[in-house]
């Protein structure tokens, strides 16, 4: 008897591992098969780890009706970490399927179980959620849950969601301690990414210096994406301050990035900027950038304004001759 149970349980395993072998080689319905013979044997470990991982697959494959019903039965088992684990990706899920409430009720599962990981995850994109659903209190509530997590991922991401939540909100204050506590946390992403936020909100505000401050840390953080934005909004601040030195550098470091955005913004800019300096060469050769970019909108913003200085050069002369 005892070798009976052993063998059943050792076949389990290896079924489970040999889901995620097939998987690994593309064999959909090999895949399949391994990981329902885990979930069949009853394993504790091994059948809810592969009804888990079937509800991947599944749903990979746009079988969202068989994702629901692995995830559901991951959940089901009750395994301390694949069931909340399960109830966070059904929770996303169903949010895509356009079932907030059933995504609501998965997230606050995932949340309840107290898991050290998967709870702040649900906690973030429950917050996510009921923003989308206009629900502010209720996304306020749960952002704070995975701020107060600590989590080290969760808890940054979250503050900065928090911050754009209650900028938008008018909460000016609220906004401001929530982006300073991502930025204060130095994450990767989600710093750089309250910085510039941080920036534009003083901005608005009328705060100069503090926007600068907040803004050239983004610009410092060297993101791939945060970093050139970052760039373009500095120089239009600095522009609008009348440091032109300053706003042609950060204008310059926005195009040196190659960010795609950020250029076609920073070379109509800078075109704008040495247009008002006089320096007419200087401006066509920045809106002749923006043009060989090929993007529509910029290219012919930056074709009327060739046109315009073609214009007034021409006027220029008329009234030279005699």
């Amino acid at each position: 008897m005892k070798v009976r149970v052993w063998w059943a349980q050792f076949a389990a395993r290896v079924a489970f591992q040999e889901g995620a072998l097939l998987k690994r080689r593309g064999d959909v319905a090999g895949a399949r098969a391994a990981y329902q013979q885990a979930i069949d044997s009853g394993h504790p470990d091994a059948a809810p780890k592969a009804a888990l991982n079937l509800g991947v697959l599944l749903g990979e494959q746009g079988d969202a009706a068989g994702a629901r019903a692995a995830y559901q039965h991951a959940i089901g088992s009750g395994h301390p970490d694949v069931a909340p684990m399960a109830a966070l990706n059904l929770g996303a899920l169903l949010a895509d399927q356009g079932d907030a409430a059933g995504a609501r009720a998965a997230y606050q599962r995932a949340i309840d179980s107290g898991h050290t990981d998967q709870a702040p995850k649900a906690s973030y994109n429950l917050g996510v959620l009921l923003a989308e659903q206009g629900d502010v209190a209720g996304a306020r509530a749960a952002y704070q849950q995975a701020i107060d997590s600590g989590h080290v991922d969760i808890a940054p991401n979250a503050a900065k969601n928090l911050g754009v939540l209650l900028a938008d909100q008018g909460d000016v204050a609220g906004a401001r301690a929530a982006l300073q506590r991502a930025i204060d946390s130095g994450h990767p992403d989600a710093a750089p990414k309250a910085a510039f936020n941080l920036g534009v909100l003083l901005a608005d505000q009328g705060d100069v210096a503090g926007a600068r401050a907040a803004l050239q840390q983004a610009l410092d953080s060297g993101h791939a994406d945060i970093a050139p934005k970052a760039a373009v909004n500095l120089g239009a601040l600095l522009d609008e301050q009348g440091d032109v030195a300053g706003a042609r550098a950060a204008y310059q470091q926005a195009i040196d990035s190659g960010h795609a955005e950020a250029v076609l913004r920073a070379t109509v800019n800078l075109g704008m900027l040495l247009e008002q300096q006089g320096d007419v060469a200087g401006a066509r050769a920045a809106y002749q950038q923006a043009i060989d970019s090929g993007h529509t909108r910029i290219a012919a913003e930056a074709e009327d304004r060739i046109t315009r200085l073609d214009k007034h050069a021409a006027m220029d002369q008329g009234e030279g001759t005699t």
